[in-house]
Protein backbone atom coordinates (compact mmCIF):
# COMPACT_ATOMS: atom_id res chain seq x y z
CA UNK A 1 0.00 0.00 0.00
CA UNK A 2 1.53 3.24 -0.67
CA UNK A 3 1.83 5.80 2.12
CA UNK A 4 0.51 9.45 1.44
CA UNK A 5 3.93 10.99 1.16
CA UNK A 6 4.51 8.81 -1.66
CA UNK A 7 1.35 10.54 -3.29
CA UNK A 8 2.78 13.39 -4.50
CA UNK A 9 5.35 11.93 -6.26
CA UNK A 10 3.09 9.27 -7.73
CA UNK A 11 1.19 12.24 -9.05
CA UNK A 12 3.44 14.51 -10.29
CA UNK A 13 4.80 11.46 -12.72
CA UNK A 14 1.61 10.72 -13.67
CA UNK A 15 0.49 14.36 -14.78
CA UNK A 16 3.86 14.73 -16.67
CA UNK A 17 4.03 11.58 -18.14
CA UNK A 18 0.18 12.56 -19.62
CA UNK A 19 1.95 15.55 -21.11
CA UNK A 20 4.74 13.95 -22.88
CA UNK A 21 3.13 12.46 -25.99
CA UNK A 22 0.44 15.85 -25.92
CA UNK A 23 3.77 18.00 -26.17
CA UNK A 24 5.46 15.81 -28.60
CA UNK A 25 2.26 15.78 -31.06
CA UNK A 26 2.56 19.65 -30.52
CA UNK A 27 6.18 20.06 -31.72
CA UNK A 28 5.50 18.15 -34.49
CA UNK A 29 4.83 20.22 -38.40
CA UNK A 30 2.36 18.53 -40.61
CA UNK A 31 2.54 15.28 -38.37
CA UNK A 32 6.49 15.10 -38.34
CA UNK A 33 9.20 15.58 -35.86
CA UNK A 34 12.21 18.21 -37.88
CA UNK A 35 14.58 17.69 -34.92
CA UNK A 36 16.35 15.21 -33.43
CA UNK A 37 14.87 13.05 -30.59
CA UNK A 38 18.20 11.97 -29.32
CA UNK A 39 19.90 15.62 -29.21
CA UNK A 40 15.96 16.36 -27.13
CA UNK A 41 16.88 12.72 -24.68
CA UNK A 42 20.58 14.98 -24.14
CA UNK A 43 19.61 18.28 -22.92
CA UNK A 44 17.11 16.37 -20.84
CA UNK A 45 19.70 14.45 -18.87
CA UNK A 46 21.93 17.97 -19.42
CA UNK A 47 18.65 19.59 -17.49
CA UNK A 48 18.02 17.18 -14.93
CA UNK A 49 21.88 17.12 -13.73
CA UNK A 50 21.68 20.98 -13.73
CA UNK A 51 18.77 20.67 -11.35
CA UNK A 52 20.28 18.07 -9.22
CA UNK A 53 23.58 19.91 -8.87
CA UNK A 54 21.14 23.09 -7.56
CA UNK A 55 19.23 21.13 -5.42
CA UNK A 56 22.34 19.71 -4.17
CA UNK A 57 24.24 22.60 -3.24
CA UNK A 58 21.02 24.01 -1.45
CA UNK A 59 20.90 20.83 0.63
CA UNK A 60 24.64 20.02 1.20
CA UNK A 61 25.84 23.66 0.79
CA UNK A 62 29.64 23.73 -1.08
CA UNK A 63 30.78 20.68 0.76
CA UNK A 64 31.97 18.24 -2.03
CA UNK A 65 30.31 14.62 -2.83
CA UNK A 66 32.81 11.60 -2.07
CA UNK A 67 33.10 10.03 -5.04
CA UNK A 68 33.39 6.16 -5.16
CA UNK A 69 34.55 4.54 -8.85
CA UNK A 70 32.69 1.14 -8.07
CA UNK A 71 29.44 3.12 -7.25
CA UNK A 72 29.93 5.49 -10.20
CA UNK A 73 30.46 2.50 -12.46
CA UNK A 74 27.17 0.66 -10.89
CA UNK A 75 25.31 3.39 -12.24
CA UNK A 76 26.50 3.00 -15.84
CA UNK A 77 24.13 -0.17 -16.12
CA UNK A 78 20.98 1.51 -15.79
CA UNK A 79 21.99 4.09 -18.27
CA UNK A 80 23.22 1.77 -21.06
CA UNK A 81 20.10 -0.01 -20.86
CA UNK A 82 17.90 2.86 -20.77
CA UNK A 83 19.97 3.78 -24.21
CA UNK A 84 19.75 0.79 -25.76
CA UNK A 85 15.97 0.28 -24.96
CA UNK A 86 15.07 3.71 -26.23
CA UNK A 87 16.74 3.14 -30.01
CA UNK A 88 15.45 -0.02 -30.04
CA UNK A 89 12.06 1.02 -30.53
CA UNK A 90 12.68 2.36 -33.65
CA UNK A 91 14.15 -0.95 -35.02
CA UNK A 92 10.93 -2.40 -33.81
CA UNK A 93 8.62 -0.71 -35.66
CA UNK A 94 10.67 -1.66 -38.85
CA UNK A 95 9.03 -5.11 -37.99
CA UNK A 96 5.29 -4.34 -36.42
CA UNK A 97 2.91 -1.82 -37.09
CA UNK A 98 3.03 0.52 -33.66
CA UNK A 99 -0.64 -0.90 -32.24
CA UNK A 100 1.35 -4.55 -31.72
CA UNK A 101 4.29 -2.92 -30.10
CA UNK A 102 1.80 -0.91 -28.14
CA UNK A 103 -0.07 -4.09 -26.56
CA UNK A 104 3.06 -5.94 -26.72
CA UNK A 105 4.50 -2.80 -24.14
CA UNK A 106 2.28 -4.34 -21.68
CA UNK A 107 4.22 -6.90 -20.95
CA UNK A 108 6.70 -4.83 -18.81
CA UNK A 109 4.39 -4.82 -16.17
CA UNK A 110 4.52 -8.61 -15.27
CA UNK A 111 8.62 -8.46 -15.82
CA UNK A 112 8.50 -5.57 -13.26
CA UNK A 113 6.41 -7.65 -10.75
CA UNK A 114 8.95 -10.93 -11.38
CA UNK A 115 11.88 -8.61 -11.20
CA UNK A 116 10.82 -7.09 -7.87
CA UNK A 117 10.85 -10.47 -6.32
CA UNK A 118 13.87 -11.55 -7.78
CA UNK A 119 16.01 -8.80 -7.42
CA UNK A 120 14.45 -6.82 -4.52
CA UNK A 121 13.76 -9.77 -2.27
CA UNK A 122 9.74 -8.21 -2.24
CA UNK A 123 7.08 -10.29 -2.24
CA UNK A 124 3.53 -9.70 -3.66
CA UNK A 125 0.51 -11.63 -2.00
CA UNK A 126 -2.23 -13.11 -4.20
CA UNK A 127 -3.91 -10.19 -4.34
CA UNK A 128 -1.22 -7.82 -5.50
CA UNK A 129 -0.31 -10.22 -7.96
CA UNK A 130 -4.13 -10.49 -9.43
CA UNK A 131 -4.00 -6.43 -9.65
CA UNK A 132 -1.13 -6.56 -11.25
CA UNK A 133 -2.11 -9.28 -14.11
CA UNK A 134 -5.09 -6.77 -14.20
CA UNK A 135 -2.93 -3.97 -14.70
CA UNK A 136 -1.31 -5.83 -17.40
CA UNK A 137 -4.37 -6.52 -18.79
CA UNK A 138 -6.12 -2.58 -18.90
CA UNK A 139 -3.29 -1.19 -20.99
CA UNK A 140 -3.35 -3.20 -23.25
CA UNK A 141 -6.84 -3.48 -23.55
CA UNK A 142 -6.94 0.56 -24.15
CA UNK A 143 -4.01 -0.62 -27.39
CA UNK A 144 -6.53 -3.03 -29.28
CA UNK A 145 -7.87 -1.61 -32.15
CA UNK A 146 -11.56 -1.09 -33.26
CA UNK A 147 -12.31 -4.58 -34.36
CA UNK A 148 -14.96 -3.23 -36.85
CA UNK A 149 -12.30 -1.04 -38.93
CA UNK A 150 -9.15 -2.51 -38.40
CA UNK A 151 -7.64 -4.37 -41.60
CA UNK A 152 -5.81 -7.38 -40.31
CA UNK A 153 -4.62 -7.79 -43.48
CA UNK A 154 -2.83 -5.10 -44.02
CA UNK A 155 -0.82 -5.62 -40.85
CA UNK A 156 -0.11 -9.17 -41.51
CA UNK A 157 3.57 -8.78 -42.11
CA UNK A 158 4.41 -8.46 -38.59
CA UNK A 159 7.30 -11.02 -37.57
CA UNK A 160 8.96 -13.16 -34.85
CA UNK A 161 12.02 -10.77 -34.94
CA UNK A 162 9.55 -8.19 -34.17
CA UNK A 163 7.81 -9.25 -31.41
CA UNK A 164 10.51 -11.18 -30.21
CA UNK A 165 12.68 -7.55 -30.25
CA UNK A 166 9.61 -5.96 -28.25
CA UNK A 167 9.86 -8.79 -25.49
CA UNK A 168 13.20 -7.55 -24.77
CA UNK A 169 12.73 -4.42 -24.49
CA UNK A 170 9.99 -5.20 -21.72
CA UNK A 171 12.37 -6.74 -20.18
CA UNK A 172 15.08 -4.28 -20.40
CA UNK A 173 12.90 -1.61 -19.39
CA UNK A 174 12.14 -3.45 -16.24
CA UNK A 175 15.45 -4.21 -15.51
CA UNK A 176 16.16 -0.92 -15.68
CA UNK A 177 13.68 0.24 -13.40
CA UNK A 178 14.23 -2.74 -10.92
CA UNK A 179 18.29 -1.88 -11.22
CA UNK A 180 18.25 1.78 -10.17
CA UNK A 181 15.38 1.19 -7.57
CA UNK A 182 18.17 -0.81 -6.15
CA UNK A 183 21.28 1.29 -6.34
CA UNK A 184 19.04 4.03 -5.08
CA UNK A 185 17.78 2.25 -1.81
CA UNK A 186 20.98 0.70 -1.00
CA UNK A 187 22.48 3.88 0.04
CA UNK A 188 19.10 5.31 1.31
CA UNK A 189 20.92 8.28 3.46
CA UNK A 190 22.55 9.36 0.59
CA UNK A 191 21.61 12.50 -1.43
CA UNK A 192 19.24 11.45 -4.51
CA UNK A 193 20.42 14.35 -6.14
CA UNK A 194 24.39 13.25 -5.70
CA UNK A 195 23.14 9.92 -6.85
CA UNK A 196 21.03 11.12 -10.03
CA UNK A 197 23.92 13.51 -10.97
CA UNK A 198 26.12 10.13 -11.19
CA UNK A 199 23.43 8.33 -13.38
CA UNK A 200 22.50 10.92 -15.60
CA UNK A 201 26.27 11.77 -16.26
CA UNK A 202 26.19 8.42 -17.59
CA UNK A 203 23.12 9.41 -19.73
CA UNK A 204 24.82 12.30 -21.59
CA UNK A 205 27.79 10.51 -22.34
CA UNK A 206 25.63 7.86 -24.02
CA UNK A 207 23.32 9.69 -25.81
CA UNK A 208 25.94 12.09 -26.88
CA UNK A 209 27.60 9.35 -28.43
CA UNK A 210 24.30 8.11 -29.75
CA UNK A 211 23.65 11.87 -30.99
CA UNK A 212 27.08 11.61 -33.34
CA UNK A 213 26.36 8.20 -34.88
CA UNK A 214 22.98 9.03 -35.74
CA UNK A 215 22.30 12.62 -36.14
CA UNK A 216 25.89 14.27 -36.56
CA UNK A 217 24.76 14.94 -41.19
CA UNK A 218 21.89 16.43 -39.99
CA UNK A 219 23.52 18.87 -37.32
CA UNK A 220 26.19 19.86 -39.82
CA UNK A 221 23.80 21.00 -41.99
CA UNK A 222 21.66 22.99 -40.20
CA UNK A 223 22.64 22.64 -36.00
CA UNK A 224 22.19 21.07 -33.22
CA UNK A 225 18.70 23.29 -32.47
CA UNK A 226 17.46 22.09 -36.04
CA UNK A 227 13.51 22.14 -36.09
CA UNK A 228 13.19 23.22 -32.31
CA UNK A 229 10.58 25.27 -32.10
CA UNK A 230 9.11 26.63 -28.37
CA UNK A 231 7.15 23.05 -28.15
CA UNK A 232 10.31 21.36 -28.26
CA UNK A 233 11.87 23.11 -25.54
CA UNK A 234 8.57 21.76 -23.46
CA UNK A 235 9.68 18.18 -24.61
CA UNK A 236 13.24 18.71 -23.19
CA UNK A 237 11.97 20.87 -19.93
CA UNK A 238 9.00 17.92 -19.66
CA UNK A 239 11.33 14.74 -19.93
CA UNK A 240 13.77 16.51 -17.23
CA UNK A 241 11.45 16.76 -14.30
CA UNK A 242 9.75 13.50 -15.41
CA UNK A 243 12.68 11.70 -15.02
CA UNK A 244 13.52 13.51 -11.36
CA UNK A 245 9.92 12.48 -10.48
CA UNK A 246 10.46 9.09 -11.08
CA UNK A 247 13.60 9.03 -9.38
CA UNK A 248 11.99 9.57 -6.68
CA UNK A 249 9.40 7.53 -7.03
CA UNK A 250 12.16 4.66 -7.34
CA UNK A 251 13.57 5.88 -3.88
CA UNK A 252 10.63 6.23 -1.74
CA UNK A 253 8.37 4.49 -3.20
CA UNK A 254 8.36 1.52 -6.23
CA UNK A 255 8.62 0.05 -9.48
CA UNK A 256 4.88 -0.74 -8.77
CA UNK A 257 4.17 2.38 -8.32
CA UNK A 258 5.81 3.49 -11.38
CA UNK A 259 4.19 1.27 -13.44
CA UNK A 260 1.02 2.27 -12.41
CA UNK A 261 1.58 5.69 -13.05
CA UNK A 262 2.61 5.13 -16.24
CA UNK A 263 -0.15 3.02 -16.93
CA UNK A 264 -2.41 6.14 -15.57
CA UNK A 265 -0.55 8.71 -17.67
CA UNK A 266 -1.68 6.43 -20.85
CA UNK A 267 -5.07 6.57 -20.49
CA UNK A 268 -5.62 10.04 -19.00
CA UNK A 269 -3.40 11.03 -22.44
CA UNK A 270 -5.95 9.06 -24.31
CA UNK A 271 -8.87 11.25 -23.31
CA UNK A 272 -7.29 14.79 -23.68
CA UNK A 273 -6.57 13.29 -27.04
CA UNK A 274 -10.24 13.25 -27.52
CA UNK A 275 -10.66 16.56 -26.58
CA UNK A 276 -7.62 18.10 -28.24
CA UNK A 277 -7.01 16.47 -31.58
CA UNK A 278 -10.44 14.95 -31.97
CA UNK A 279 -9.71 11.39 -31.43
CA UNK A 280 -12.57 9.18 -31.49
CA UNK A 281 -13.60 7.78 -27.63
CA UNK A 282 -13.27 4.02 -28.28
CA UNK A 283 -15.28 0.87 -26.00
CA UNK A 284 -11.62 -0.46 -25.29
CA UNK A 285 -10.67 2.55 -23.61
CA UNK A 286 -13.39 2.61 -21.39
CA UNK A 287 -13.38 -0.96 -20.28
CA UNK A 288 -9.42 -0.14 -19.63
CA UNK A 289 -10.07 2.87 -17.50
CA UNK A 290 -12.39 0.63 -15.53
CA UNK A 291 -9.79 -2.32 -15.39
CA UNK A 292 -6.92 -0.33 -14.56
CA UNK A 293 -9.19 1.46 -11.90
CA UNK A 294 -10.19 -1.80 -9.78
CA UNK A 295 -6.66 -2.93 -10.62
CA UNK A 296 -5.25 0.02 -8.54
CA UNK A 297 -8.02 -0.52 -5.63
CA UNK A 298 -7.01 -4.19 -6.00
CA UNK A 299 -3.44 -3.34 -5.05
CA UNK A 300 -3.94 -1.18 -2.51
CA UNK A 301 -6.20 -2.78 -0.26
CA UNK A 302 -5.17 -5.08 2.68
CA UNK A 303 -5.76 -8.68 2.87
CA UNK A 304 -8.29 -10.28 4.98
CA UNK A 305 -7.85 -13.95 6.64
CA UNK A 306 -9.51 -16.15 9.04
CA UNK A 307 -6.98 -18.52 11.09
CA UNK A 308 -8.02 -21.95 11.85
CA UNK A 309 -9.68 -21.22 15.21
CA UNK A 310 -11.85 -18.44 13.06
CA UNK A 311 -10.30 -15.42 14.31
CA UNK A 312 -9.31 -12.65 11.52
CA UNK A 313 -6.18 -10.92 11.17
CA UNK A 314 -4.99 -8.50 8.23
CA UNK A 315 -2.06 -8.86 6.22
CA UNK A 316 -0.79 -5.32 4.76
CA UNK A 317 0.38 -5.74 1.05
CA UNK A 318 3.95 -5.41 1.33
CA UNK A 319 4.42 -7.84 4.48
CA UNK A 320 6.96 -10.16 3.69
CA UNK A 321 5.17 -13.53 4.38
CA UNK A 322 2.49 -14.74 2.18
CA UNK A 323 -0.14 -16.47 3.13
CA UNK A 324 -0.63 -19.61 2.38
CA UNK A 325 -3.28 -22.75 2.62
CA UNK A 326 -3.68 -25.07 5.45
CA UNK A 327 -0.97 -27.81 6.08
CA UNK A 328 1.63 -26.01 4.00
CA UNK A 329 3.90 -24.70 7.32
CA UNK A 330 2.25 -21.05 7.34
CA UNK A 331 1.76 -19.57 10.67
CA UNK A 332 -1.44 -18.90 11.88
CA UNK A 333 -2.14 -15.44 12.04
CA UNK A 334 -2.76 -14.56 16.41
Amino acid sequence: MWERSQLPFIAVATLLMTLQPVLVKLSQVNGKAEYSFISTTLLSESTKIAISSVMYYKNEGAKLPVINTQELLAYSIPAIVYFINNNLVFVILEYIDSTSFQIMSSMKTIFTGILFRAFLGRELNVVQWAAIILLSCGTATSQLPDCTTYDYGKHSNSTAIGLGLAVITCLLSAFGGIYSEKLLKDKFTQSIHWQNIQLYTWGIIFNFIGTGMKDSGTMMEGGFFYGYNSFTWLVVLNNAINGLAISAILKYADNIARVYAHAAAMLTTMVLSIFLFGAAPTPQLMIAIVIVSCSTFLYNQKLEVTNGHGNKGVVEPDDKELLMPKGTGAKPLP
